[in-house]
């Protein structure tokens, strides 16, 4: 499966998990490999998609609050696992074992997750820490708050 991580995880890091972690079944990706940093989410997710794109990593948990990038997401068929809220705040180190602890479950996570289903990793380490789980997406109020987001912009 081919994954992209978005800007909220740097590509040094995501260079890392794919030379230290990164199983023979998947490949990761940056948005700098897709010239998309900067670019909208909705955009870069779309074209992702289009490439043969599977699932994103993302940093920035406002991204299930956004009712285009939604859209895009589930309409693609892309898989999202959302990185706890906690993570981009955290000091580089500490974001480092997080992601490290918690690749091989987002992997299996991803193998056996649905296409459009949106997934968040829970804060700590450890098998106390909880486990990945979905995020309740009401797809019908997004696509409500896009509709009206576009008429307002006409």
């Amino acid at each position: 499966m081919k994954i992209c991580a978005d800007e909220n995880v740097a590509p040094k890091l995501s260079a890392r998990i794919r030379e230290q972690l990164l199983s023979a079944d998947f490949t990761l990706n940056t948005v700098d490999d897709h010239a998309a940093r900067g670019v909208e989410d909705e955009i870069w997710v779309r074209k992702f998609a289009d490439a043969g794109g599977g699932a994103i990593v993302g940093g920035d948990f406002n991204l299930t609050k956004k009712p285009h990038e939604l859209v895009a997401i589930k309409e693609t068929g892309l898989r999202l696992i959302v990185l706890n809220k906690r993570w981009p705040r955290e000091k580089l180190h500490i974001q480092i074992s997080y992601l490290f602890y918690w690749w091989p479950h987002i992997e299996e996570m991803l193998r056996s997750s649905t296409p459009g289903e949106c997934l968040q990793v829970p804060w700590g380490w450890g098998e106390t820490e909880g486990r990945i789980c979905p995020i309740k997406i009401d797809l019908q109020r997004a696509q409500k708050q896009l509709k009206r987001a576009r008429k307002r912009t006409k």
